[in-house]
């Protein structure tokens, strides 16, 4: 008898941009201005064809840094 498989852990659904502005109380334009400059300022982001996007373990790690004065390796 074959092993069962491993239950698959949920997958959240990516962030989009006004999540990001609505998470962090910024406008829209300063998340897509944290991406483009590449400032690392925010949680990581990457496009999706045209679209911007951000996992929410990148943005809960982003948090946790954030509240223990931590900031991201550039």
């Amino acid at each position: 008898m074959p092993p069962k498989p491993l239950p698959s852990p949920q997958r959240r659904p990516l962030a989009t941009v006004p999540d990001l502005a609505e998470h962090y109380g910024v406008s829209e334009d300063t998340i897509r201005r944290w991406h483009y400059t590449q400032t690392y300022i925010g949680p990581l982001m990457f496009r999706v064809g045209k679209y911007l996007r951000a996992r929410w373990d990148d943005i809960d790690r982003y948090d946790a840094e954030q509240a223990h004065g931590g900031q991201r390796a550039a």
